[in-house]
């Protein structure tokens, strides 16, 4: 239903109305997408038209070199007579860094949404009313609790999983250490401790109440089990919530950044987020050196002419950001249509 009738929008203040608000909102647009189309622009230039002051709004001869590069990571023979495949920015092609944020993205999504969801669908309607209270404060109280305390605790579980301490303990009355194990260096140190979301364990819950508990007391009643009612009755009823709760646990994993850098050290491991940022900082250094310089050395001409600059960065982040597009598009009807659950309207 619109906001102003057909009728009510022929007068002419009401007409001028709608034109500013139209107005605005359109302003709004076009500073959004401008930051979007100066990343592709920046992608599509010749690395030397990248460092022009001021800088170009149209690229004077579009190329999609970076992109290619980016994947095939070309290299070229150096002053010295050696084979330089990058300048100390990418070890391996993107579609290692790519792999890596998928199986950690993916690995999330696969442990996170089914423990979440079953336990709030347990608090939700299998526990008693005071347990289920006691247990849904307690879960949500962990939402009280800033990630950065948490940091140290969850680094020494990786380390002695699934212990929290600062070495391993022993067995009661023996000296026989427990087993544990180090998850260091691992997809696993990443994606175990994802395991369990407070906020998407309030969206599960909050959906749960609103399913009429008269329904699964019918199921019940002709003899079908609670994971046969949560299989066959409330995960169908549950598809908003859980198209909402995929993009929304795809989306941070896929972006998180400071954990995989604190526990991932060797490069071949590294997700895009982390790998975007290092050539980041990287590139931050050489244009400094080439804005220090009157002359470039050879090597750096050579990469500047293979397109290993700032428009190599900017093709690797719209590559990036497909990934997080096409979820948003998979889910759009849910997404864009409302999801009606307490606390999140």
């Amino acid at each position: 239903m619109p906001l102003i009738p057909k009728v009510g929008r022929r007068k002419f203040r009401v007409k001028l109305v709608l034109l500013t608000i139209g107005a605005f909102l359109w302003i709004g647009v076009i500073l959004r997408m401008i930051p979007l189309w100066w990343m592709f622009i920046t992608s599509i230039k010749p690395a030397e038209e990248v460092y022009l002051i001021p800088p170009t709004l149209f690229p004077h001869r579009p190329t999609f070199a970076a992109y290619k590069i980016i994947f095939t990571l070309s290299g070229y023979i150096s002053s010295t007579g050696a084979y330089i495949a990058h300048p100390s920015w990418m070890t391996y092609p993107m579609y290692v860094y790519l792999k890596n944020s998928l199986i950690i993205t993916f690995g999330t999504m696969i442990l996170q949404i089914p423990i979440t969801a079953l336990a709030a669908y347990a608090i939700s309607k299998l526990e008693s009313p005071r347990w289920s209270r006691i247990l849904f404060l307690f879960f949500i109280g962990t939402m009280m609790i800033p990630g950065q305390i948490a940091l140290i605790p969850t680094y020494l579980l990786i380390q002695h999983f699934p212990f929290p301490t600062r070495s391993i303990p022993y067995i009661p009355f023996t000296k026989i250490k427990w087993p544990a194990f180090n998850l260091f260096n691992t997809y696993f140190a990443v994606i175990i401790p994802a395991g369990f979301s407070a906020f998407y364990f309030l969206l599960f819950k909050g959906f749960f109440d609103t399913i009429p508990d008269s329904i699964l007391n019918a199921a019940r009643i002709d003899g079908a089990s609670e994971l046969s009612i949560l299989r066959r009755i409330v995960m169908p009823i549950s598809k908003p919530v859980f198209a909402a709760v995929s993009y929304f646990s795809f989306s941070a994993a896929w972006n998180s950044y400071m954990w995989p850098l604190m526990v991932l050290q060797r490069e071949k491991l590294y997700p895009m987020s982390v790998q975007l940022a290092r050539i980041s900082r990287l590139l931050s250094g050489q244009t400094m050196e080439v804005r220090g310089r009157e002359g470039l050395t050879e090597d750096l001409t050579k990469m500047i002419e293979l397109g290993w600059s700032w428009n190599g960065l900017m093709a690797m982040s719209i590559v990036e950001s497909i990934p997080v597009f096409v979820m948003f598009i998979i889910f759009r009807e849910y997404l864009m249509t409302g999801i009606k659950l307490r606390g999140f309207k």
